[in-house]
Formats: structure tokens, C-alpha cells, sequence
């Protein structure tokens, strides 16, 4: 199995910006650079107590392994460590879904 991206987006669109806060994120995009394929979800951990651990918990068993959002608190920091998932950290609030799956694809 390739490499699957988890991306925090504020919006349900390939247009939507970045959302920087992990676990609080609004939507989720899972990108598949082998397919080129993406889907959004809602974060349904939003709410949840640790909703950062239990978004990191999800994304595991969804076979991500690299996330991409703007901040993650230590909590998340240390699971995803333990559980060698790559961290990307963009600081670019303006930055669009779009705009990260291009940069992903000319890898």
C-alpha cells in the first residue's frame, strides 16, 4: 500500500483553506498521490474529549500515514511518534486543499 495524506481543511472543497488546528480541524481530506484521488470528511472528533488523539486513532485505522495541518499539541506530537506517522507543519493559513495536493503530486 502507497502512501495515503491526511489533510485539515476548513471547508468540504479542493478550494478550501488549510485549517491549522488538528484536532479542533473542521474536515478531514484523504489524498492518494498513486490514484490522484481525494475525498473530504467532517471531523467527527471535533467535539470529543482529545480530539486530537482520537482524529490520530481514526487516520491510523483510515491507513494514513502522513498528516499535514498547521499545529498539533504534544499529546499528538508523542502519539505520532510512537506510531511513526510523518508530521508535515504548514504555516501558511492562506494556503488552499488545492494548492497542497499540487506540491504533494510533484514529489
Amino acid at each position: 500500500m502507497g502512501k495515503i495524506y491526511a489533510i485539515t481543511s476548513a471547508g468540504k472543497t479542493e478550494k478550501s483553506f488549510l485549517d491549522l488546528r488538528f484536532g479542533k480541524c473542521a474536515n478531514i481530506v484523504f489524498f492518494d498521490p498513486e490514484t490522484n484521488e481525494y475525498t473530504i470528511q467532517e471531523n467527527q472528533f471535533l467535539e470529543a474529549e482529545h480530539s486530537g488523539i482520537a482524529l490520530v486513532e481514526y487516520l491510523q485505522e483510515k491507513g494514513v500515514n502522513t498528516i499535514i495541518t498547521g499545529e498539533v499539541g504534544p499529546m499528538v506530537s508523542d502519539k505520532l511518534e510512537k506510531e511513526k506517522i510523518q508530521l508535515v507543519l504548514l504555516h501558511e493559513e492562506r494556503i488552499k486543499i488545492e494548492e497542497v495536493i499540487q506540491r504533494i503530486s510533484r514529489r
